[in-house]
C-alpha cells in the first residue's frame, strides 16, 4: 500500500462567529492555534481513499457532498471512498447550515457555511498534495490507555445526571491508538495518526481561534517526527476533555469536563494526550507491510420519532399563544419545539433515519464512522466484536446529527439526551444505537470479505 500526508491551513479571519456554545456575541479576536486541514491519502492497486482531519466542530451532509465531489473532481478519489473526521473543537466558525433552536442570532448571515465553502479550495489542494506524495509504506500499530478525556455525566448527591462534571469512576473509551507510517526503503518516517476520545471544549468560551488541546498535542508530536499527524476523534458522546478547572453546584463539586479555562486548559490536556502518544510511538517495534486496503458503503437505516406527542404539541401552544404575540423577544423554546412538532406531525411520518456510511480499512485497523457524537458503549462494543484487530469508531464524521446515546443514559437523561430535539424534529429511538453496531460489525464483516 501507498500512502501520502498534506496540510492546509484553514484558519479564517477574525471576526467570525465561533461555534459550540450558541453565545451570538463570541465572536473571534484573536488566534491561539490555527485551524488545520491534514489529508492522508491511501492506494493499492484497485482502491484509492481519502482521510482528511479537520479542526472543525462539525460540517452537515448537504456541505459534505460539496467537499466530496470537489475534491473527487480533482483527485478522482471516489466520493463514498472520503472521510471528514471533525476533530470537534468548539473555537471554530458555525460550518453548519444546522440551526440550534433556542439560539435564534446564532450565525444569522450563514457566515459558517460561507467559509467553508471559501476553504474548499484548500481542502482539495491538500487531497492533491497528499497523493502526489504518495510512496510505498510499512505501519507500527499501538493501542494504550490515556487520561485524555473523562465521562462528562457525573451523578450529583441525588443520584441524577448533572452533565460537564467529570466522572472518573464511569465507563468511557480510554483507549489511545497510534500509527507510524515508514517508507520502507529509507525508513523514513512518512506521517502518524492518533485516535482517542474526548471534547476539544478545554479552550471554554474564549474568543480566541483554536484547535484547542488536540491542536496542542499534535503540535508536540510534530516536534518530534516533523511529518504530519491526523488526529481523529472517537466516541466524544459522553467524554470531555480532562481538566483541572473546579466548579460547584447546590450539588455537586468536582473537576470540569465541560468547558476549560482557556489556554491553560487546553495546553495542559494536550500535552497529556502528547504524552500518552509519544510513549506507544516511541515504544513501536514491528512495522508491517501486509496493509490490504478496503472500503465498503452502505446505508445505515436507523428508528426515529417526533419527540413531543401530539395532543402535547397542541397544549403546549395553546399556553403560550396569548403571551407570544405580545413578546419582542424570541419564544420560549419550549413553544419553538412544540411548534416544530405540530408541523411535523401535519407532514408525511418518516420513521427512519438513514445515512451513508463509508468504512474504510487498512492492513488490521478500520475506521467506522458516524454522523452522530457516538457514546463510549458503542466504540467499546464495536472494538470487542468487530473483526479487526484496531476498529476505531469516529464521531461527527461526513454529516452532524447531535448526539446518539445508549439505552441507559436515555434512560437516566441530561444535557447530550435532552439536547437532541434542539438539532432535528427527530430524535433516534432508544435502540437506535444498537442497531447501528449491529449494522455497522455486518458492513465490517461483508468488507473483510471482499477480498
Amino acid at each position: 500500500m501507498k500512502i501520502g500526508f498534506a496540510t492546509s491551513d484553514i484558519t479564517p479571519e477574525l471576526g467570525i462567529y465561533l461555534t459550540g456554545y450558541g453565545m451570538p456575541e463570541r465572536l473571534a479576536t484573536s488566534v491561539h492555534s490555527p485551524l488545520i486541514a491534514t489529508a492522508m491519502v491511501l492506494k493499492d492497486q484497485n482502491t484509492e481513499a481519502a482521510v482528511i482531519g479537520l479542526d472543525w466542530c462539525f460540517v452537515d451532509s448537504t456541505l459534505t457532498k460539496d467537499i466530496r465531489q470537489a475534491i473527487c473532481k480533482s483527485t478522482g478519489i471516489p466520493e463514498q471512498n472520503i472521510l471528514l473526521c471533525c476533530s470537534h473543537t468548539h473555537s471554530a466558525p458555525h460550518t453548519t447550515y444546522m440551526r440550534t433552536l433556542g439560539r435564534a442570532a446564532v450565525d444569522p448571515e450563514n457566515k459558517g457555511v460561507e467559509y467553508v465553502l471559501k476553504s474548499i479550495p484548500a481542502l482539495v489542494d491538500a487531497v492533491s498534495r497528499a497523493q502526489k506524495s504518495l510512496q510505498e509504506t510499512v505501519a507500527a500499530f499501538a493501542v494504550g490507555k490515556t487520561e485524555t478525556g473523562v465521562s462528562r455525566r457525573g451523578l450529583n448527591k441525588n443520584g441524577q445526571i448533572e452533565s460537564f462534571h467529570a466522572d472518573p469512576f464511569a465507563m468511557y473509551d480510554s483507549n489511545m491508538t497510534a500509527v507510524k507510517f515508514k517508507n520502507p526503503d529509507t525508513r523514513k518516517d512518512i506521517g502518524i495518526l492518533i485516535h482517542c476520545s474526548a471534547h476539544n471544549t478545554a479552550m471554554g468560551h474564549s474568543p480566541e481561534i483554536s484547535s484547542d488541546w488536540c491542536g496542542v498535542m499534535k503540535k508536540r508530536i510534530y516536534e518530534y517526527y516533523h511529518v504530519p499527524v491526523i488526529f481523529i476523534n472517537g466516541a466524544i458522546g459522553d467524554v470531555g476533555p480532562r481538566t483541572n478547572k473546579w466548579i460547584e453546584t447546590e450539588t455537586m463539586f468536582g473537576y470540569s469536563a465541560g468547558v476549560g479555562d482557556g489556554s491553560s486548559s487546553a495546553e495542559e490536556v494536550g500535552y497529556r494526550a502528547a504524552t500518552d502518544a509519544l510513549r506507544l510511538l516511541e515504544n513501536m517495534r514491528e512495522f508491517r507491510s501486509d496493509l490490504p486496503l478496503r472500503t465498503h458503503t452502505e446505508t445505515i437505516s436507523l428508528p426515529q420519532e417526533i419527540p413531543i406527542p401530539l395532543e402535547t404539541a397542541k397544549a403546549i401552544l395553546a399556553k403560550y399563544d396569548a403571551a407570544i404575540t405580545e413578546q419582542q423577544s424570541e419564544p420560549p423554546e419550549e413553544y419553538q419545539l412544540a411548534k416544530i412538532a405540530l408541523e411535523t406531525w401535519q407532514k408525511p411520518p418518516q420513521p427512519e433515519f438513514k445515512f451513508e456510511q463509508s468504512l474504510i480499512s487498512f492492513g488490521p485497523l478500520a475506521l467506522a464512522p458516524f454522523p452522530f457524537e457516538m457514546f463510549s458503549i458503542f466504540s467499546l462494543r464495536l472494538r470487542k466484536y468487530g473483526p479487526f484487530e484496531y476498529t476505531l469508531l469516529t464521531s461527527n464524521t461526513n454529516g452532524r446529527n447531535a448526539y446518539m446515546p445508549d439505552r441507559g443514559a436515555i434512560a437516566c437523561g441530561g444535557y447530550e439526551v435532552s439536547c437532541r430535539k434542539y438539532i432535528r424534529p427527530y430524535v433516534l429511538k432508544p435502540e437506535a444505537g444498537d442497531l447501528a453496531v449491529l449494522q455497522t460489525l455486518d458492513s465490517l464483516n461483508r468488507m473483510l470479505s471482499d477480498i
